[in-house]
């Protein structure tokens, strides 16, 4: 106390003082207090701050990708929106489809009507054919019996039928337009000589005799032969047979039709050789019975083309004999008696 007197103070000042000091240090102490607190606030706010800028960060990579995602699910979408414009017009279509199929399955069933009236229409024909074909057996068995009949009635005729004969066939031969600037071609159906031959004589075509007593002294252009070949029947040593006579061979394939009937027609390729020889020759020569040569000699005719048929005078159509300038029948002379007519046995028959 005696100090504080000496610098002028007091007790009571002292003690005031110190009151007043003791409370600064403990402001103080709460100052220091609070800027710690205050600082740690600060750090650990600074961290929330960097956290959330983190997370801001994240939230915006997020975002982006979200958008990217958006995005991608709009063109997904659209794609499928498209699909089902697409599965729209396709079920639409497959409609029309169905209602065509449905058309078309009644068009098949028409079909396989007509195809069922078709086959029991070929039925009846095949028997139809069966019995023509018995009818003709019988035809030709009755003929057959004739012919014997009438055989037997001349060879009770007292006269020299031997000598009558012989002036038949010399009446029959072939006369000529003579001339050796006539010129000449020879359109041979071999089918059709053939069957004949085999039918009424029981013998064979001498093709060489033939060729020789229908030309004569006149001009041959050319002479042709038509055949018919099927593949179990080997005719090559008959087709070299008539090249060598001097024929113009021409074959075809046995065609196979419906029910395996065979047929071999030469008939369409005759004519347009036929034809083609309109322009080189004045006299046509058609070994041929068949009825369907007519237009092609009424044709001949008008541009003044002779034309002459040689056949066998039964299997000749009549027409065919009638419009023809001469009709030489084929006889006996002419043919080779061979029964088993091997060079061309078992020919197809003419459809």
């Amino acid at each position: 106390m005696v100090k504080w007197e000496m610098d002028g103070l007091t007790d009571d000042k002292a003690t005031d003082l110190a009151a007043e000091l003791q409370e600064s240090e403990k402001t103080k102490a709460k100052l220091i207090e609070r800027s710690k607190f205050q600082y740690r606030e600060n750090k650990r706010f600074k961290k929330t701050i960097e956290k959330l800028v983190l997370e801001k960060n994240d939230l915006k990579r997020e975002l982006n990708r979200v958008i990217q995602e958006n995005q991608k699910l709009k063109k997904r979408m659209k794609s499928i929106q498209e699909k089902l414009d697409k599965m729209q017009q396709l079920d639409k279509e497959n409609k029309e489809l169905k209602e065509e199929l449905a058309g078309e399955r009644e068009k098949l069933k028409e079909i396989a009507t007509l195809k069922a009236e078709k086959n029991q229409l070929l039925a009846k024909c095949e028997e139809s054919k069966k019995q023509i074909s018995y009818i003709m057996e019988m035809i030709l068995a009755e003929r057959y019996e004739l012919i014997s009949r009438l055989k037997g009635l001349i060879r009770d005729i007292p006269v020299d039928y031997k000598e009558i004969e012989k002036k038949m066939k010399l009446n029959n031969k072939v006369k000529h337009r003579t001339g050796k600037n006539s010129q000449v071609a020879l359109f041979v159906d071999v089918q059709n000589m053939f069957y004949s031959a085999k039918n009424l004589y029981n013998g064979r075509l001498d093709y060489e005799k033939f060729l020789e007593i229908t030309v004569g002294d006149r001009t041959l252009v050319q002479a042709t032969a038509y055949i018919v070949q099927t593949p179990d029947i080997d005719q090559t040593k008959f087709i070299s047979l008539l090249r060598s006579i001097g024929y113009v061979v021409r074959t075809m394939d046995l065609k196979t039709g419906t029910g395996g009937f065979a047929k071999g027609n030469w008939d369409v390729g005759m004519t347009i050789d036929i034809l083609n020889m309109i322009d080189k020759i004045d006299t046509l020569i058609l070994a041929t019975g068949d009825g369907d040569f007519v237009p092609i000699v009424k044709l001949f005719q008008k541009r003044g083309i002779r034309v002459e048929i040689v056949s066998f005078a039964y299997n000749t159509a009549i027409d065919l004999k009638e419009i023809a300038d001469r009709f030489y029948p084929i006889t006996e002379e002419l043919l080779i008696q061979d029964p088993s007519n091997s060079y061309s046995k078992n020919l197809p028959e003419r459809s």
